[in-house]
C-alpha cells in the first residue's frame, strides 16, 4: 500500500507540473515566420455580441442580392458587396439564454448544466495549426474585463484584453533593455520547469506499464514541441516589434464602450496588417454611452429585454445603430487597408454575431450573424429555415478550411459549410 501511495503522489506531482508547462500562454504562436510563409496568408477575426440584435431592425425580409436594406443595414450600405448577412442559424442543444455565449465559437451543448464543460473554441483550433507562424498565436479581447469568448482544447477560457492602450503598447512599443532581458529570462524559466518535468518523468519510466509508457513517450512529445515554441518565443523577445505608422490608441471614457470597441477593432487590424497575429476573438459585451447620444445614459441589459415597449425599442435601437456603425467603420478601414495588391479585407474573414436571436425573450435561435471579408461572393441575405437551419458549427467548419486547417467536422456540424456563402472564383 506505501508502495501504491508513493507513485500515485509522484503521478499526481508530475501532472501539476505538467499542467504548469502545458498552460504557458502563447506557447503555440512562437515561430519566426519566413518569406516563403509571407505571401497572401489568411486571417479570421470573430466578433460575439452579447446582446444581440433587434431582429426586425436587421434581418431583410427578401433574400438573396435583391434585398432591401432594413433600418440598421441602411448604415453600412457603401460596404453591401463586401459583406453577407446570414439569418436562421443556430446551435442545436444550446437553448441557454445568456448563457449560450459560452457555445457561440465552440456549439458545445447545454452550457447552463452544472455538470457543462466547454470544448475548444474554432478560433485555438486555428491557433493550433497555424499559431506558430506568427510572434502572437492569437489575440483575445474584450470590451469588458473579465469576459472571454475563446476557449483552450480543455474548455478553459482564455483570458482577454480591454485596454486598447495597453494592447497596442504589448503589440507595437519595445521595451527597454531591461523589461526585454526580464522578458527574456521569464521564458528561460519557463524551459527550466519543462526540464525539471521532464527530468521527473524520465524518474518514473521503470515502473510504469505499457499503456503508461505510451502516454508518456506523447508526453514527452508535448514537452519537446514546447522547448521549440519557448525557444522561438525568446528569439521573438529580442525582436523588435513592428511601427504601424499610427498615433497611439487610447483608451475612452468610463461606460464608452462603443469607442472601446471601435478602438480595439482598429488594434486588431493593426495586428493582422502587421502579420503579429492571423487570429483574432472580441466580445462586445455593451454599453451605457454612445457616440450619437453624448450625456445620455443608456441602460442595455434593461432595453434589450424590451417586451416590444416602443420606448425601449426607440433606444435600443440607437444603441444598436451605433454599434453597426463602429463595425462599418471597421470593414472600411480594413478595405483601405492594403497588403500588397490585394485589400486587408479580402484575406481576412470577418464574422460578427451573437448567440441569441431575441435577448428580450432570451431566445438561442434565428442567430444573427454577418460575414465580410475573406474573399467569398457577397452583397446577399443567406435565409434558411428557422425550424431547419444548418448548424452554427458548418460556419465553423468553413473558417477552418478557410484558413487551411482541413475539417470535415467541428462541434455540432453537419455539414461542411453554410449553403450560400460561397468562395469566388
Amino acid at each position: 500500500m506505501n508502495i501504491l501511495q508513493r507513485k500515485l503522489l509522484s503521478r499526481r506531482t508530475l501532472l501539476r507540473q505538467s499542467g504548469v508547462a502545458l498552460a504557458l500562454p502563447l506557447l503555440e504562436s512562437m515561430q519566426v515566420g519566413t518569406a516563403a510563409e509571407k505571401p497572401a496568408p489568411q486571417r479570421f477575426l470573430g466578433i460575439l455580441n452579447y446582446f444581440s440584435f433587434h431582429a426586425p431592425n436587421l434581418f431583410p425580409a427578401e433574400q438573396g442580392k435583391g434585398y432591401t436594406s432594413t433600418p440598421y443595414l441602411k448604415l453600412i450600405e457603401e460596404h453591401r458587396d463586401d459583406f453577407t448577412i446570414i439569418s436562421g442559424l443556430n446551435n442545436p442543444d444550446v437553448r441557454d439564454g445568456h448563457a449560450s455565449d459560452k457555445s457561440f465559437f465552440t456549439g458545445a451543448a447545454h452550457p447552463s448544466s452544472p455538470a457543462f464543460r466547454n470544448t475548444i473554441s474554432v478560433d485555438q483550433v486555428v491557433a493550433e495549426q497555424l499559431g506558430r507562424k506568427t510572434r502572437i498565436g492569437s489575440l483575445h479581447l474584450a470590451t469588458s474585463a473579465g469576459f472571454s469568448c475563446s476557449y483552450t482544447r480543455n474548455g478553459v477560457a482564455i483570458p482577454s484584453d480591454s485596454s486598447p492602450a495597453k494592447v497596442f503598447a504589448k503589440l507595437f512599443i519595445d521595451g527597454t533593455q531591461q523589461e526585454v532581458a526580464a522578458e527574456v529570462e521569464r521564458i528561460r524559466e519557463g524551459k527550466s520547469i519543462l526540464d525539471r518535468v521532464r527530468g521527473q518523468a524520465k524518474s518514473l519510466e521503470g515502473s510504469l506499464t505499457p499503456g503508461d509508457r505510451e502516454k508518456m513517450d506523447q508526453y514527452f512529445t508535448s514537452v519537446r514541441e514546447l522547448e521549440q515554441r519557448l525557444k522561438q518565443a525568446e528569439e521573438y523577445a529580442r525582436l523588435p516589434k513592428p511601427k504601424p505608422g499610427t498615433k497611439l490608441i487610447e483608451d475612452p471614457g468610463p461606460g464608452e464602450e462603443l469607442v472601446r470597441f471601435g478602438n480595439l477593432l482598429d488594434v486588431a487590424r493593426l495586428a493582422l496588417a502587421t502579420d503579429l497575429t492571423r487570429i483574432v476573438t472580441m466580445y462586445y459585451v455593451g454599453t451605457s454611452k454612445t457616440p450619437s447620444q453624448p450625456g445620455t445614459s443608456f441602460p442595455y441589459h434593461e432595453l434589450s429585454h424590451h417586451g416590444q415597449d416602443a420606448g425601449k425599442l426607440e433606444r435600443l435601437a440607437i444603441l444598436e445603430r451605433d454599434l453597426i456603425s463602429q463595425w462599418g467603420l471597421f470593414v472600411g478601414r480594413m478595405k483601405e487597408t492594403r497588403e500588397g495588391n490585394a485589400r486587408l479585407l479580402d484575406r481576412t474573414m470577418v464574422v460578427f454575431g451573437a448567440a441569441m436571436g431575441n435577448a428580450s425573450s432570451h431566445d438561442a435561435t434565428n442567430l444573427p450573424i454577418l460575414v465580410a471579408g475573406g474573399g467569398f461572393r457577397h452583397g446577399q441575405h443567406v435565409q434558411h429555415d428557422v425550424k431547419n437551419p444548418p448548424p452554427l458549427c458548418n460556419l465553423w467548419v468553413q473558417v477552418l478550411n478557410h484558413m487551411g486547417v482541413p475539417a470535415e467536422r467541428f462541434g455540432s456540424s453537419r455539414g461542411s459549410g453554410i449553403p450560400g456563402l460561397e468562395a469566388r472564383a
